[in-house]
C-alpha cells in the first residue's frame, strides 16, 4: 500500500471530502464527528436517517457513516435505501455501531456496507477503512496537519526565515517539510523533528520536491519518506498523531 507524502501543490488544491455522520447518541455523534474532521472531512452530523437522506439528496457525499440504532428509520434501512437508489448506490456506507448482533452484521454486509465497525474503533483503523472505501490509491496512515520545527541534513537551510524549516504534515511513514530550499529528489538525509521539545532523529528520503513558483498556488517544500527510524521514535510519532485526533474526545 503506497503511503508517500503529499506534494505541496496537492495539499493546497485538494478539497475536503463531504462525510455524512448519522448517530442517535449525542456523545458518540460529537466524538466521531471530531475524528472525521481531523481526518480532513467536512462533516454533516445528523441524528436520524431521514435527516441524512435529505442531505444526501441535496449534495452527494463522499462517505456515509451510520449507527444502526436510530430513532425511526434504522441504520440498516438507511443503508438499503442508499444502495437501492441508482444515484447514491456508489456512495460508500460504513456502519459504526454499538451493536454486537452477528445477524445484523451479516445483513449489513450483504446489503452493501463498505465496513462494519464496533464502537469505539481506533482512529488508525477508521482512517484505513475510510481510505479503502473512498480513495483510488488508499493510504495506510493518518496524515496530520501540524507545524513542527525540523532540521534536515543536520541544519536548517540557509536563508530560510529564522533559520528554521517546518514539518506541516506528519504521518507514521513520512513528512512534508515547508522550505524555500527543497533538497534533490532521492537524497537520503538525517532529519531531526522537534516534538514537544523532544528531538526525534531519523533518516528520510526526498520523494517530491516543490520549488516556489511565483504566480502558482502550492506550498514550497519537499515530501520525505522515512527510511530509518527507531521503534521508539515511530511509537512517539504514532502516539502524537493519535493524541491530536482524540484531543478533547472522551471515550465510552
Amino acid at each position: 500500500m503506497a503511503d508517500q507524502p503529499i506534494r505541496g501543490s496537492e495539499r493546497s488544491e485538494r478539497e475536503k471530502s463531504i462525510a455524512v455522520l448519522v448517530d442517535g447518541y449525542a456523545k458518540d455523534l460529537f466524538a466521531a464527528g471530531m475524528m472525521l474532521q481531523r481526518m480532513d472531512h467536512d462533516v454533516y452530523i445528523v441524528s436520524s436517517a431521514e435527516e441524512a437522506l435529505r442531505i444526501i439528496d441535496a449534495a452527494l457525499p463522499a462517505l456515509v457513516v451510520t449507527e444502526l440504532t436510530l430513532p425511526q428509520m434504522s441504520g440498516l434501512e438507511l443503508l438499503i435505501r442508499i444502495k437501492h437508489d441508482p444515484r447514491t448506490k456508489a456512495v460508500p456506507v460504513i456502519v459504526h455501531t454499538s451493536s454486537d448482533d452477528e445477524k445484523k452484521k451479516e445483513l449489513c454486509r450483504v446489503s452493501g456496507c463498505s465496513a462494519y465497525l464496533r464502537k469505539w474503533v481506533d482512529p488508525g483503523v477508521l482512517y484505513s477503512v475510510i481510505q479503502e472505501a473512498t480513495a483510488p490509491i488508499p493510504r495506510q496512515f493518518i496524515r496530520l496537519r501540524t507545524l513542527l520545527p525540523v532540521m534536515v541534513g543536520g541544519q536548517a537551510a540557509s536563508g530560510n526565515a529564522a533559520g528554521t524549516e517546518y514539518v506541516t504534515e506528519l504521518s507514521e511513514a513520512g513528512i512534508f517539510v515547508r522550505t524555500l530550499h527543497p533538497r534533490p529528489v532521492n537524497a537520503v538525509l538525517p532529519v531531526t523533528i522537534i516534538i514537544r521539545t523532544m528531538p526525534i532523529k531519523l533518516k528520510a528520503m526526498v520523494v517530491h520536491s516543490e520549488p516556489l513558483v511565483p504566480g502558482l498556488a502550492g506550498e514550497p517544500g519537499m515530501g520525505m519518506k522515512f527510511v530509518e527510524i527507531s521503534t521508539t521514535d515511530r511509537e512517539v510519532v504514532r502516539n502524537v498523531i493519535k493524541g491530536q485526533i482524540l484531543k478533547d474526545i472522551t471515550g465510552p
